[in-house]
Formats: C-alpha cells, structure tokens, sequence
C-alpha cells in the first residue's frame, strides 16, 4: 500500500516512548504514505499526577503551528486542545466541534484528502471526531485494555463495543480481545506487536556495555518498559532480597509510586532510554523479565519487549499472563512463566545457574523464535487487510439514497439539537428565576436597629458611570434620620462626576430639615469599594461603635463583607427603597444581569486579593 493518506487517533503522545504507535506510523511512512498523528486526548479524566503530561502538551503546542508541527518527513504531529472529560455530553460536543474542525482545516490546506483513519481509541468524542471526516476506512486498533485505569470502565467499554461496530476493520494485540472483536466487527485480525530486527541484531560477543552499567560486577537481572500500574513492585522487592548479590536493572519512565524499591540497594533504575539503543541494555542481561501483575487487564497484554528480548538471545522470565501462555505453546521452551512470585523468582535464580542459559546455541534458539515474530510480518497482514477492504467496498454497490437519506435525518436531528440547546440557554438566562436567584444571594437585608451613624455609599453597584442611585440612597437616609436610628449621616460616592454627588446629596438632606453640622461628606474619590471603606472608617468618630450601612442592593454583600474584614464595627445593611422583592421573579433585564455578574466577579477579585 503506496501515496496513502493516514489519520492515526493515538493512545500516547508522540514524545512518549517508543511503542506500537511510533512502530504502525514508521512502517507508513517507508512505505511511501503520509500520516497525520494525533496526539491523546484520554480515555478518564484528569488527575493530579498527569499535571507534568499537561505542561508537556502546553509545550507542544506552543511550539507549533496552531497546534500542528511536522517532527518528521510526512509525519505531522497534532496537539488537539480539548476538555479533559470524555465522557461528559457537553465536552464530547465541544470536543468533535473543535477538534474535527482543527483536522478539516489542516486537511483541506495539506491536501490531505481521503484518509485511512486508524484509531487506537474508541471514546464517544473520537468516534464523533471521525464521523466528521471523509475518510475512506475505518480502523480500530485494539492495543490495550484501557478500561484498567478507570475506577468504572462501564462507559468506556461501551464506547469501545460501538467502535467495533462501526469500524471496517479490527486489529487486536491480544486473543482476549480478539474474541470481544469478532462478535461485533466484520473484519478482525489479530495483529501483536514484533520486534524491528534492524534494532535488534544478536551478536554472540557482547560488542558494547551501556555506560550506566559497565561498572557493575554482579550479574544482571533486566526489564525495558515502563513501570506502571500494571507493574508487579512487591515482586521486584521479594526478587532482589531473595538474591541480593544480583543487580536488577529497571529501563523505562515511571509512571507509579516506586519508593517500596528504596529498600532494596541492589535495584538500579535507568531512565528512559532512545529505543535504538535498548538493545545493548538487554544484551547485557543475563535473565530479562516479564513482570506484570497478573489480572483480567494485563491478560489482554502482549508485551512487545517479549520478541526483543528474545531476538537479542536474553532467557526470558514471565508472570502467568495469557498472551505468554498462548505464545508458549506455539514456541516451546521460549519462556519461563512463573505460576506464583516463588515461581517466577525460583525460575530466575535456575536461569542463573544455569551455566548453558546463554550459550551461544541457547541464544541462537531465541533469535529464530524472534524472526518468526517480526513486525514485517505483521505489517504485512495489516496492509493486505486495508487492501482487501478498500477493494471490496470499490466492488460493493453503494445504496446512495439510504446514506443520502441518513446524512439528512442526522443533519436534521443536529440542527433540532443545537436549537434546542439555544432555546434552553435563552430559556434559563432570561425567562427562568436564575438570575433573580443567584441576584437575591447578593442582597442584605438585616433588621434595622438604632447605631451609632447612618453611612451612605451613593455611587455603587451600578451597570454603567450614568448614576441615579445616588438619589435613592439619599431617600433613604432621610427616612432613616427621621425614624431616629442615628443622629449622624457619612456620605461616601464611587463615582467620579463633574460636580459632586456627596454634595448634591448634602443640599438635598439639608432641604429636608437634616442639620448641617449631624452631615459629613468624603471629598476624595476612592477607585474602589476597598478604599471606599478604608478612607470612611478614617473619618468616623472614635465613639462610633455601630453603624447603618445603605447602598446600592446588590452592592450590600460584597461592601458589608468588606467592612467587617477591615473594621471591628457592627455592620446593619437594612433593606432600601429599591431592594427587590423576595417574591420570585421570572426573567430580569439585563442591565441587572449585568450588575449581578460585575458583583460575583468583584467578589472572586477582592477574596483572592484578601479584602474580604
């Protein structure tokens, strides 16, 4: 298969280490196609331990052009943004608009027409994405028992039986899901990882020692890969104290808490290494290990560094997963499995006594067993297999009016959808109560009592500088002067005006027989209701204990709790002459959805700023 487009969704990252993924998109590229990587968008959601993976994506998106960077010839690495949850309805929506329409772009100015879409996941938004690109097959790519990870595989299994349905074609790694394949797709092969014998060339003399390890003196037990959940530790711990004069090597990331291994000073962890040069670490083995925990999730594994190690000749020991059993008695004596953790570290330790485990005849045996398991076979039979489908479906006879009809039934239905979403946001932003509810949490309305003063803030809470309120506030402050709840008025504005609002209302409470001298104004203009509040508590008397607080309604709660941050004094905010009414309200206008939304935003401000 030649001058092929391919769109491969990954389960890894591109900068991730050297697996199945990297593997498929190297054997395109020689092969003369092009391929399009996506990077992982996940299978669960986030948590605190992929925040590094997350600075890593930041990263390469940064670096790239809009998301796009081209690591190697006719391989263009995409870095999709999207929302962390994939099974959520709104995040799937979310995601196939942004993402398929980031691809379609990219497509249509790349030239990138008629692609081979391989996925190696199943989520609902992939599946989505996909449905929104012409591609010309479908394939599934079953690598993996993702479900391990999450805490209720449930939806994830579902997306995934969906995703053999709908695939053309399904390619497993592992019989157990080979078997959940074919009662749901057409078309499954069962396509395991093999070894790249380019990299991996046996040599019956040990040609170079990694310099990480050419100090040690001991003999060398080794695993590649990376430790991860599926990783047995307490077996490595119970290996190295039962054979303290041997070093276990570990290459590989890490992806899981390893400090049970500190205990043991005969464990030596090398970080990732380039794949090229994973094969001199394994020559140098004297046992190389298989040691996975042993559970329905892992018996969906084939682990690739099996053919590895044995196409370097390495005597290779195994946990009792079911891909190794079957690959044992297909190549007899190419492995030993462990039935228990005594087993498998007695099979070690008869290995290393073994004085013919690494002969050169042993060695020979393995490296046959590896070339009948090489990745150039398996590509083979995934080729053929996108051959023999893009021809039968060339020979079978299209049923245009069944997909026209199914392309306007599912358009139509998208439009229903997205005008009922926009029906229901204008339903619930401005007919229902919401506004009016999350507006009433920011209005208080404490009993009046007498204080010490009445202390006004005319300019506050209000959606645009054209102020009326000032007026309402000084309403209420007659009325409160009169019913004797204090015999002193502070007057503070917000707003900066041309002529003084405090002065305007100075006049005005003095027409209504208010004593000049019971009357103090704030000439300064504070720039918030923070400084509002630190100049007026300057300016009280020093025998003010108490004090009746009037503003704007909805302004009440961000001030009254910025007073009591920032003074000891007992603050009434009472209700004005223009709090609204406790009676449910239905739909509000906007200049008070305006004013709600400024509150909450100055609220979040000022806490986090420490004012209140």
């Amino acid at each position: 298969m030649k001058g092929k487009n391919f769109i491969i969704f990954s389960s890894i990252d591109w900068t991730t280490h050297w697996q199945i993924h990297h593997q498929l998109t190297m054997s395109l590229i020689n092969s003369g196609n092009k391929v399009l990587f996506i990077e992982n968008i996940g299978v669960r959601s986030p948590e605190l331990k992929d925040l590094s993976r997350m600075k890593d994506r930041i990263k390469s998106r940064v670096k790239s052009t809009y998301g796009f960077n081209e690591v190697l010839k006719n391989v263009i690495v995409h870095s999709p943004i999207f929302i962390p949850f994939p099974y959520n309805q709104l995040s799937i929506y979310v995601n196939i608009l942004v993402i398929s329409r980031a691809i379609n772009s990219w497509i249509k100015r790349a030239k990138f027409d008629n692609p081979i879409v391989i996925s190696f996941l199943p989520t609902p938004s992939i599946q989505g994405i996909i449905k929104n690109l012409s591609s010309s097959q479908i394939i599934y790519y079953c690598a993996d028992d993702m479900g391990r990870n999450l805490s209720n595989p449930a939806k994830l299994f579902q997306a995934e039986k969906e995703m053999f349905k709908i695939s053309d074609i399904t390619l497993t790694t592992s019989h157990r899901k080979y078997r959940e394949a074919e009662l749901l797709s057409d078309s499954v092969y069962f396509v395991p990882s093999g070894v790249d014998l380019e990299k991996f060339v046996y040599s019956d003399t040990l040609k170079s020692v990694p310099h990480e390890i050419k100090h040690l003196n001991t003999k060398i037990i080794g695993y590649i890969g990376a430790i991860s959940e599926v990783f047995d530790k307490k077996l490595i711990v119970n290996l190295a104290q039962h054979l303290p004069d041997v070093t276990i090597v570990l290459v590989g990331p890490i992806f899981t808490d390893v400090s049970l291994f500190k205990k043991c000073g005969n464990i030596l962890h090398i970080k990732q290494v380039d794949h090229s040069k994973i094969s001199s670490y394994i020559q140098s083995f004297d046992v190389a290990l298989i040691p996975y925990l042993v559970n329905e999730s892992t018996d969906s594994v084939y682990p690739c560094k099996l053919n590895e190690y044995l196409a370097m000749g390495a005597p290779v020991v195994s946990s009792n997963l079911e891909e190794i059993r079957i690959f044992l008695k297909e190549f007899k004596d190419s492995v030993f499995i462990g039935k228990s953790n005594k087993e498998f570290i007695l099979g070690v330790e008869e290995i290393l006594n073994n004085n013919t485990a690494k002969s050169n005849q042993e060695c020979k045996r393995r490296v046959s067993i590896a070339k009948k398991n090489v990745w150039e076979s398996r590509f083979e039979v995934i080729s053929n297999a996108l051959q023999d489908n893009l021809e039968a479906a060339f020979r079978k006879k299209v049923d245009w009016k069944k997909h026209l009809s199914s392309f306007y039934k599912e358009r139509n239905l998208s439009r229903i959808k997205i005008t009922t979403i926009i029906f229901l946001i204008y339903f619930l932003l401005f007919q229902s109560p919401l506004f009016w509810f999350i507006g009433d949490k920011l209005v208080v309305r404490d009993d009046l009592k007498a204080a010490d003063a009445i202390v006004v803030f005319t300019g506050n809470g209000e959606a645009s500088y054209q102020n009326t309120s000032y007026q309402r506030r000084a309403l209420d402050a007659v009325s409160l002067f009169k019913e004797g709840y204090s015999n002193k008025i502070y007057i503070s504005s917000g707003i900066d005006q041309t002529i003084s609002e405090v002065k305007f209302v100075k006049l005005f409470l003095i027409s209504k027989g208010i004593p000049a001298g019971s009357i103090n104004i704030l000439d300064q203009y504070p720039h918030s209701t923070f400084e509002n509040v630190m100049m007026v508590k300057s300016i009280l008397d020093d025998d003010i204990n108490s004090i009746i607080f009037i503003t704007s309604p909805y302004h009440s709660l961000r001030a009254k709790l910025t007073w009591l941050k920032n003074s000891s004094l007992e603050i009434i905010s009472p209700s004005v002459v223009d709090t609204p009414s406790k009676k449910i309200e239905w739909g509000i206008g906007i200049d008070k959805m305006k004013i709600i939304l400024y509150e909450y935003t100055a609220i979040a401000h000022n806490w986090i700023n420490g004012r209140l």
